[in-house]
């Protein structure tokens, strides 16, 4: 078996299939190639590691280059994990450590102090993290889960509100100052996100002190991001998110608790507890907490 960064690959084919059997999501090397050149947290680096057998492309791992703020106000850079895939055929024989070793040695030939990764504590993976040394990371837990069951014959027809990513850039920034962690994203991440299919531009709504970047699925609401300055403008773009939701309306990740607040006088249940999970890896000498303090700000779509 041979360990070849994707960007020296010469044949990629099989990365499409290899999406599909692990995640049930297809992703053409093409498509690819074009979300790496949008996304900073890729352009610059090798993208991911890829394990080749007998010229057949087998498993990936796929590794990001990540700004974030620490408690002090400097940017650190960070290693993230993320589509971590191995075909069928050649599980259990090792594939996938020997990928994430290699992950952490690039990582450590940075001088990142740590490796971050999303995952489910259901998958097959999640043991083999724990003993790569990748703990939970207890900050992401205080952020709950907000619903609402709604039973409507149809939805409203939204509005004609039409996104303006240079004003959500200048009030997402408002919103993240002061607090550390994944607030250092590229001015153009609408533009990004809308790329990597993380919400629905024509579904979503923006406001002149607010904005919520929406997915509709199965006649439900999902809140990829809700972010404003203050409460009037939440109260107003619930009011349309509402409207536009037959079926109810989820916000997976509650990162502030001014709109938890709003979200329980308007009726939400409030889930705490997700078999979704954030784990870090300690690559330098410093903790976590020293890092990042108490104010640790991670949004839905910051998950990779």
């Amino acid at each position: 078996m041979e360990i070849v960064p994707y960007r020296e690959l010469e044949h990629n084919d099989e990365f499409m299939i290899l999406m599909e059997l692990a995640f049930w999501s297809p992703l053409s090397p093409t498509r690819f190639e074009k979300l790496m050149n949008l996304d900073l947290r890729l352009r610059n680096g090798p993208v991911g590691f890829c394990a080749v057998e007998d010229g057949r492309f087998i498993a990936f791992v796929g590794v990001m280059d990540i700004p974030t703020r620490t408690i002090n106000g400097n940017e650190e850079m960070v290693g993230g994990i993320y589509d971590v895939a191995t075909n069928p055929a050649f599980t259990k024989k090792g594939v996938c450590k020997a990928l994430m070793e290699r992950a952490h040695q690039y990582f450590e030939e940075k001088k990142y102090p740590f490796s971050f990764l999303f995952t489910n504590r259901t998958i097959i993976a999640y043991p083999l993290y724990l003993k790569m040394d990748y703990a939970e990371v207890e900050k992401f837990h205080r952020f709950p889960l907000a619903y609402k069951v709604l039973r409507k014959d149809k939805a409203e027809k939204k509005l004609g509100t039409k996104l303006k990513p240079e004003k959500i850039y200048e009030i997402y920034h408002k919103f993240v100052k002061g607090k550390t962690g994944f607030v250092g994203r590229q001015k153009d991440f609408v533009n990004l996100f809308t790329q990597w299919k993380s919400f629905d531009a024509k579904k979503s709504i923006q406001e002149k002190n607010g904005y919520a970047l929406l997915l509709e699925m199965r006649g439900t609401i999902k809140i990829r991001e809700l972010i404003n300055l203050d409460d009037q403008t939440y109260e107003k773009l619930l009011d349309q998110v509402e409207s536009l939701a037959p079926a109810g309306v989820v916000d997976r990740l509650v990162n502030d608790e001014r709109l938890l607040g709003i979200y329980k006088t308007r009726g939400y249940s409030i889930q705490k507890g997700d078999h979704l999970t954030f784990m870090a890896k300690k690559l330098g000498n410093i903790e976590f907490e020293e890092a990042y303090g108490d104010n640790f700000h991670l949004g839905g779509l910051d998950l990779f």
